[in-house]
């Protein structure tokens, strides 16, 4: 006899609770399948990546390249977003001696960026070797040096036309002074000019300037007297030929001097 003959309907479901439980207690359900265990997963967190400066630095040398050859007077440039968009340029050479320096002003600053170029003249060495060009900036804070950027590059020792081996590059002076200036030259019929320019560019003192020789590199030597009332300040000492075709402005060689 089958248990659904046997039995009233309410006694079939007792019956039926009773064999639903045990299947429970023993781990299998009522078709005979595991009872799928419960687990909750556990993440794992991700590390939070250390943030990387991608800001661009506040003074660049674009110009001349890394490992270049360069020679006297050396032609620089790049940007800079400095305080009153003032910087600082110098080379080094391989003793870190400062061969020159020039105090020059960016495009723009103070939070805008801007570009700046420029030249640094110094005599020719004696064989060609290292040199560090560098530019950077004086913090308005304590006036350490700050924002330092460097150029290594080869300095050859080819010769300009024209070099000025004294006063030296960055040299002060005062006004009312007279100023000697030596330096070397090969230049047509030997003779060429020498001007003081200030930082407009205007020229406040010059003098023509000959040379010991016209067919071979000389010395030359030229005096020029500085006016009293000179106000203080960056000025450029320039010596330059002209063209014999054209008249134009030739083998000019500047370095910079400061009036106080």
């Amino acid at each position: 006899m089958s248990i659904r003959r046997g039995l009233s309907g309410a006694a079939l479901a007792a019956v039926v609770l009773v064999m639903s439980t045990a299947c429970a207690s023993e781990g299998t359900s009522p078709t005979g399948s595991p009872t799928p265990t419960s687990t909750t997963a556990t993440a794992t967190p991700t590390p939070t990546p250390t943030p990387t400066a991608t800001a661009d630095p506040l003074i660049s040398i674009d110009m001349p390249t890394a490992g270049s050859t360069v020679a006297t007077p050396v032609e620089m440039s790049g940007t800079a977003n400095t305080f009153e968009a003032a910087l600082t340029v110098d080379a080094l050479d391989a003793a870190g001696t400062q061969l020159c320096v020039r105090s020059i002003m960016a495009t723009s600053g103070s939070g805008t960026p801007g570009t700046w170029q420029t030249t640094l003249a110094f005599p020719p060495p004696a064989k060609s070797g290292p040199i560090t060009l560098r530019a950077y900036d004086y913090s308005a804070k304590d006036g350490s040096m700050e924002n330092l950027v460097e150029r290594k590059a080869t300095v050859s020792a080819d010769h300009p036309a024209i070099f000025i081996t004294s006063p030296t590059c960055g040299q002060q002076i005062a006004p009312g002074s007279t100023l000697t200036v030596k330096g070397r030259a090969l230049v047509f019929e030997a003779m060429f000019t020498l001007e003081l320019r200030n930082a407009a560019g205007a020229t406040i003192v010059n003098t023509e300037v000959t040379a010991e020789s016209g067919t071979e590199e000389s010395d030359f030597t030229a005096t020029m007297a500085l006016p009293a009332d000179a106000v203080s300040g960056y000025y450029d000492l320039v010596a330059f030929d002209n063209s014999a075709k054209d008249g134009t402005v030739i083998d000019e060689f500047s370095i910079q001097l400061r009036l106080q």
